[in-house]
């Protein structure tokens, strides 16, 4: 048996910017190597807390974590699809503030409440609060 992962991606067109998008094939096995990190990642891991964006039942799933004097933002969303970023922290009367290292041409940030709420922000307001799951 030939088990592979496939990946088709086309060159797409929308509102006239286009995209060039390749094809990928990568064995199971492969695949089952390269998603091994993550079981000998977490040894390090501090968890400070896991929540949900269940916003139009999206169902992505964050954790929060500090590891090696950082900290973390994991989200798996819904799609399968991953995001991993490094945050930095300012803390403010509300609570923490995270926003990303690399830095964000939106505004947007986390605020960890003194409550230990997840909230998404921007330059004007916090707009929602995600909900809390056990791990």
């Amino acid at each position: 048996m030939n088990s592979k992962l496939k990946l088709m991606l086309d060159e797409t067109c929308v509102d006239d910017e286009h995209s060039l998008l390749q094809v990928f094939e990568m064995p199971v096995v492969e695949k089952r190597k390269r998603l091994n990190w993550q079981q000998s990642d977490r040894a390090g891991r501090q968890i400070v807390g896991h929540w949900v964006d269940d916003r139009c039942a999206m169902g992505d799933r964050i954790t929060l974590y500090r590891q090696d004097d950082k900290l973390f933002i994991e989200t798996w969303f819904n799609d399968g699809c991953h995001s991993l970023d490094e945050l930095k922290t300012k803390e403010t009367d509300a609570g923490l503030r995270l926003e990303d290292l690399r830095g964000n041409l939106f505004g947007d940030y986390f605020l960890l409440t003194k409550e230990h709420d997840l909230q998404f922000c921007n330059s004007e307001e916090c707009f929602y609060t995600a909900k809390p799951i056990a791990a």
